[in-house]
């Protein structure tokens, strides 16, 4: 204790361990130096009743900062035992001691102040905050009942995130801008750096600061209201201080120490515990200074100066709520053009959205404004849309819901960067892939999916109707598109039929260029592929569709499959000629795009959009969604306590809604721009008989999320109005998908087959003269000159002859005038591939031909390698069959096989004279030159490289290692006749297809060379098989020069063609018998083999009758009179090891 002179006043300054204790120790230097030598000041620490009883010994006026209420009591009563005075910083009302004073004035007081300045600024509606002290009971209402407030509490404390998280998660989710701040001085200056950080301390924004927060002003615009004297405070010690200050200088006039019960009489009289005249100063903060405005004499404001509010504002806000402002692409302007209908109509379901949204998810305290745009909706000038963009800056949004029109969305983003401005932009379509990557564009979202999911969808589609051809048409804008269009084509092993150069259409193309792309349009139309899917935004479809018909289609001819809605567009079709050509094309059309009003939310939304407005066409639903992906984000980031004007936290929280819209789960794909798996409805387009207009019905979804893909709960109904489902090509008489008239020759086409038919003929050619000069030019066979067995080797070698014969006439000029029945035997050997294969199997016959050639390798490996001695018994069985097919697969089959392989090179007919407009002459329904078409073309080059050579190889190499066929063949001959069947193949799939005649002649030429040949160097053993192998190429010799001649004159007297070729031919055969019987005796003999079974019954001693042992006896005589060297033969057929001897002596 300090104790001074006694004429002082001695004043004590008590304070506890809950008393921060830079409080007692600032107040008391305050107060020693303002009354210096007027009073007597000690400072002393109590925690019990002894240690107050010793502060409180000799004081008169005990200054109470314990900050506990045990003290406090104990302070009181030892007040009235030894009379001296009591002040406090409490500023309650009720009933106290009569040594009791308060320093501050009271709380009614204090509210009879704030009172008048509600009053004067006419607030109806706004929050209050205060600490712990204070509540809403404490006598708030009775100046407040016919206000409407809310109160919120925040702890006194120094912790600057806490007072964002409260501005943001308190105040500024209320909505309610209108506040009273009623906390400390050092709480108050941390709300209102928040306030301002957060950007709410902005215009149209009212604060209000209590007097125990005056000297925590901070921002620009607040008010505050302070007790008179204390508005020098700049700090909460000064505050207390100055208030102490204040009281004592009621006592300055004492200058010797009276009687306390004089001192407690004056006090009484002046101040009755309180000070008995309310006086309060109003301060306005500008620039974070203080300036004293008016002031409070009993609860009666007084303006002195003109106030300045948050956004440097004259004017008093007054406004109950937040304004939370948006911006709309209302399409009510464009540059230099009409309103755009599309984008007027969509801005009306984003209104709808706003009213019900409104109505249901009511955010208090906060009002969703829209400023409408106009910047250009459907088209944009660049300096048109700056300008505009410049003077929206004034009323800036938090979120732009903006075009449909990509291009129109890019415009904005560019236009909004350029100005610095910072703003989500959610479309309601933009299907640009482009716009996808959130790394190039973090501020664009769109509630809709890149038109490449719907390609997706339309692929499956052709799967489930069975649709293997399909074209399309893009232009520059949706190259991305095109792309992964092509991508899918070959992931679903679809065909695009139109060539890159009929894809390509000129980019917003219009019915006036269809002149100048006239040639693009009937390119595409002599295609006659019926399903075409326009990768074109509307309306350019349209004008696509309309040139169609102008070109020739009609309905049916035609079958749009679309990635884009397109109905909202019909409805705008007035023209009665335009509508009639786009319902020729688009009846029956199906669409694969975002579906819409599905689910019983939809479906209610429908009726009640319905119910205000006059339809709810495409894309007024994803309008609605987008407009309710916005207004959630900004309930979710209030929610969140963050600032709705703050770019990052709106963006981010944007991306992280999920809700159930009226086209499904509506949320933004993680990483991405576009919306997360939407349902996508499949859509048919039909036509109203009675008002002639196309409409829309939705028959179908694709779910992604489902394990049913696609569900198909309506049927289709197609062009002619039925459910059946079309082909994908338009088949006419001749079974193409094109008329006869369509189809020209293709001299590319066509060249490039006689190259490859010419490359196989030398390739022939140069292989076996390499044969025959490595290996067989001195092989010599021995002419059969004795009685043989005839093998069954010799009987295949023998039909080979027969089958030569027809397979030669097969491929020389046609015959089926002459001969229909000799033409069908032709056919049916396999040997006439142009009458036998039709389009049907046309690619059964071929894939065989690929895999016989194929086994034929495998086969020829293990015989010429030998693979068949290594362990395993596959091996030795795959030996035994090649060496069984040697003769068929090698000889029998070989001219029939190479037509095959070589057929698929045949695209010498087009529909244009364009390589890729050529198409496989036995399937008209496959063009070459396409993806398809080279892999299989690729796979035949293959075949034949391989299996020509190995077929002329091993077509001695198989006699060769036979010793026990009898009739041999000269490897001169099977090198011979080899060229010459792949030459007159190749001739026959291209002179014989414009020219018969001269295909004969050329064919007559090459067969009387290679007779000339074979009589010179007979090219068998056996002289019967020599004979016969010429008379046959004689008679086919014959029928080329009859049918060459018949072809050149066209002399239709099909009796005398006939009767010539009958003579000639029964001339050659009957002449041929005679010869043979006369003149070539047969050296081959059929023995039928001795019956194994009587001689083992007779072995075994079973009873065997005499005519059976009389039969075994003549079969083993014959045996013998055959030779000793033809036994062996004989014993191979009889498949047992027996001895001539032991049989004869049986």
């Amino acid at each position: 204790m300090i104790v001074l002179s006694n004429s002082l006043l001695l004043i004590g300054i008590v304070y506890s361990p809950y008393t921060n204790t830079e409080l007692p120790s600032n107040i008391i230097a305050l107060l020693e130096n303002s009354f210096q030598g007027q009073f007597e000041f000690y400072l002393t620490c109590v925690e019990t009743f002894e240690d107050v009883l010793l502060a409180t010994n000799t004081a008169d006026i005990i200054f109470d900062l314990t900050f506990s209420t045990s003290l406090l009591e104990s302070i009181k009563k030892l007040a009235e035992e030894k009379h001296f005075i009591i002040a406090s910083i409490n500023k309650s009302s009720g009933t106290f001691s009569n040594w009791e004073f308060f320093i501050h004035d009271s709380w009614e007081n204090h509210l009879k102040a704030l009172s008048s300045i509600i009053s004067y600024f006419n607030w109806e509606t706004f929050i209050v905050v205060s600490d712990e002290r204070h509540d809403e009971n404490d006598g708030f209402d009775t100046y407040f009942s016919d206000k409407n407030y809310q109160w919120f509490f925040f702890a006194n404390n120094k912790i600057k995130k806490s007072s964002d998280l409260f501005i943001g998660k308190a105040i500024q989710a209320s909505g309610i801008k209108n506040l009273v701040l009623l906390n400390r001085g050092e709480s108050t200056k941390l709300l209102l750096q928040s306030l301002v950080e957060q950007s709410l301390l902005s215009l149209g924004t009212g604060v209000i600061v209590g007097s125990e927060g005056a000297w925590g002003l901070y921002g620009n615009g607040v008010i505050a209201y302070v007790e008179s004297g204390l508005e020098s405070a700049d700090s909460y010690y000064s505050y207390e201080g100055l208030a102490f200050i204040k009281f004592l200088n009621l006592m300055i006039n004492f200058s010797s120490k009276p009687d306390p019960f004089d001192l407690l009489e004056f006090l009484n009289s002046k101040t009755v515990n309180h000070y008995p005249i309310s006086n309060f100063m109003l301060l306005n903060t500008v620039n974070n200074i203080n300036a004293a405005v008016g002031n409070i004499f009993n609860g009666n404001l007084t303006i002195l100066n003109s106030l300045t509010f948050p956004g440097n504002s004259p004017n008093i806000p007054n406004s109950p709520t937040t304004a939370v402002n948006i911006w709309m692409a209302s399409g009510n302007t464009n540059w230099m053009s009409s309103p755009d209908v599309v984008v007027h109509e969509l801005a009306i379901a984003e209104t709808f959205a706003l009213n019900y949204w409104k109505s249901t998810h009511a955010l208090e305290g906060f009002e969703i404004t829209v400023t409408n745009t106009d910047c250009g909706a459907s088209e944009y000038n660049a300096t048109y849309g700056y300008f505009c963009f410049y003077n929206l800056l004034a009323t800036p949004g938090v979120g732009y819901l903006s075009s449909p029109y990509p291009y129109i969305d890019l415009a904005y983003i560019y236009t909004l960067r350029s100005l610095n401005v910072s703003i989500s932009q959610i479309s309601q379509y933009a299907p640009f892939a482009s716009l996808e990557n959130q790394t190039n564009f973090p501020e664009f979202m769109r509630v809709a999916r890149s038109d490449k999911y719907n390609i997706q969808v339309i692929f499956n589609l052709c799967v489930i109707f069975n649709w293997k051809n399909i074209m399309v048409i893009y232009d520059e804008t949706s190259y991305d598109n095109y792309e992964y269009f092509v991508a899918m084509a070959k992931q679903f092993n679809v065909e695009i039929v139109n060539s890159p150069k009929y894809r390509l259409i000129d980019t917003y193309y219009t019915m006036d260029k269809y002149q100048e792309w006239k040639w693009w349009f009937e390119g595409n139309v002599n295609l006659k592929a019926r399903l075409v899917v326009p990768l074109l935004i509307p309306p350019y479809g349209f004008y696509v569709a309309e040139s169609f018909y102008d070109t020739g289609k009609r309905r049916g001819d035609i079958i749009v499959l679309s990635n884009a809605r397109i109905a909202y567009s019909l409805e705008w079709l007035n023209d009665p000629i335009q509508n009639e050509k786009i319902v020729e094309i688009f009846d029956g059309a199906v669409i694969a795009s975002q579906a819409e009003w599905i689910g019983e939310y939809g479906e209610m939304l429908k009726k009640e959009f319905n119910r205000h407005y006059s339809n709810s066409t495409d894309f007024r639903c994803l309008a609605f969604d987008s407009a309710m992906l916005l207004l959630n984000g900004i309930k979710f980031t209030i929610q969140q306590g963050q600032n709705t004007k703050d770019f990052q936290s709106m963006n981010s929280n944007l991306r992280k809604q999920r809700f159930t819209g009226c086209s499904g789960t509506v949320s933004i794909e993680q990483g991405s721009n576009q919306r997360l798996l939407p349902t996508i409805g499949i859509y048919n387009i039909r036509l109203d008989t009675t008002t002639q207009k196309l409409y829309e019905v939705l028959v179908g979804l694709y779910d992604p999320g489902s394990t049913t893909l696609i569900s198909l709960f309506s049927e289709i109904l197609w062009f002619d109005s039925t459910t059946v489902v079309p082909t994908d090509f338009i088949i006419y008489e001749n079974g193409c998908p094109f008329p006869k008239k369509a189809i020209s020759h293709s001299e590319k086409g066509s060249g490039v087959f006689y190259g490859i038919s010419a490359a196989f003929v030398v390739f022939s050619a140069v292989y076996c003269f390499w044969i025959w000069n490595k290996w067989w030019k001195n092989i010599k066979i021995e002419k059969l000159i004795n009685s043989a067995a005839a093998q069954f080797e010799d009987y295949i070698l023998m039909a080979i002859v027969a089958i030569d014969f027809f397979q030669f006439i097969s491929q020389g000029p046609d015959i089926g005038w002459l001969f229909f029945w000799l033409s069908r035997i032709c056919s049916y050997s396999m040997a006439n591939f142009d009458y036998s294969v039709g389009k049907s199997n046309y690619w059964i016959y071929l894939y065989t031909a690929m895999i016989i050639s194929c086994y034929w390798v495998f086969s020829a490996c293990i015989l010429i390698f030998k693979l068949n001695k290594l362990n395993g018994w596959l091996l030795k069985y795959v030996r035994i069959f090649a060496t069984l097919l040697l003769l068929i697969i090698g000889n029998i089959i070989f001219v029939p096989m190479v037509s095959v392989l070589l057929s698929i090179f045949q695209c010498d007919e087009g529909t244009s004279n364009q390589i890729s407009d050529s198409f496989i002459r036995h399937d008209c329904t496959t063009y070459c030159w396409n993806h398809k078409y080279i892999l299989w073309a690729f796979f035949s080059l293959i075949s034949l490289i391989m299996y020509i050579p190995l077929s002329i190889y091993f077509r001695y190499h198989y006699e060769n290692s036979n010793d026990h066929i009898n009739i041999r063949t000269k490897p001169t001959f099977i090198l011979q006749k080899s060229v010459l069947q792949i030459s007159i193949i190749a001739m026959s799939q291209t002179i014989k297809v414009y020219s018969q005649s001269l295909h004969g002649l050329c064919c007559s030429i090459l067969l009387l060379i290679f007779i000339l040949l074979c009589l010179k160097n007979s090219p068998y053993n056996y002289s019967r098989m020599n004979f016969w192998a010429v008379t046959s190429y004689f008679g086919v010799l014959y029928n080329f020069i009859l049918s060459s001649i018949y072809w050149l004159t066209e002399f239709e007297s099909q009796e005398l063609w006939l009767s010539l070729q009958i003579l000639v031919w029964a001339t050659l055969g009957i002449s041929g018998i005679l010869i043979q019987w006369k003149l070539i005796p047969s050296l081959l003999l059929t023995a039928q083999p001795p019956d194994i079974a009587i001689f083992f019954r007779f072995s075994l001693g079973a009873r065997v009758s005499a005519a059976d042992i009389n039969k075994l006896k003549k079969e083993i005589v014959q045996i013998s009179d055959m030779g000793e060297e033809k036994l062996p033969n004989l014993k191979s057929q009889t498949r047992f090891s027996i001895e001539k001897d032991d049989l004869i002596s049986e």
